[in-house]
């Protein structure tokens, strides 16, 4: 039986977002976007459709570059996080998600999502979106 490696988020006419599954079968992003307030997930839930319908946000406040990694990216809403990455045929997977105490994106919640997408990477038959 083939493993899932994603769930699917949003099908866009742009982007196709997804949810990154841990070989596990835990979709780490989903899980922590399930347990905020009701508020702040139709903030996060208005920016992920953007998003996969426009391919961009402009808005570094809400959605930007992690320097220093390798194409690791965040979205914002309040203190909350969710970092992605994107991925061949206009794939944008959402690792994981993460209350931001301080000024800079914790080293660990970097190195979180790199193992993550190098997983995916590796695990990946480039199917692309699922309906």
């Amino acid at each position: 039986m083939k493993q899932e490696l994603t769930r699917l988020v949003h099908a866009g006419q742009v982007l196709c977002l997804e949810f990154y599954v841990t070989p596990s079968g835990d979709a780490p992003a989903e899980e922590w976007l399930e347990q905020l307030p009701l508020q702040m997930q139709h903030k996060f839930a208005a920016l992920l459709s953007r998003m996969g319908d426009t391919g961009k946000i402009w808005n570094e406040r809400k959605f930007k570059h992690l320097t220093e990694t390798d194409q690791i990216f965040e979205f914002k809403v309040d203190d909350g996080r969710v970092i992605c990455f994107f991925f061949v045929g206009k794939r944008l997977i959402l690792t994981h998600g993460f209350r931001k105490r301080g000024d800079k994106t914790p080293k660990g919640e970097i190195e979180r999502a790199e193992h993550y997408k190098r997983d995916f990477e590796e695990r990946s038959t480039h199917e692309g979106c699922k309906d």
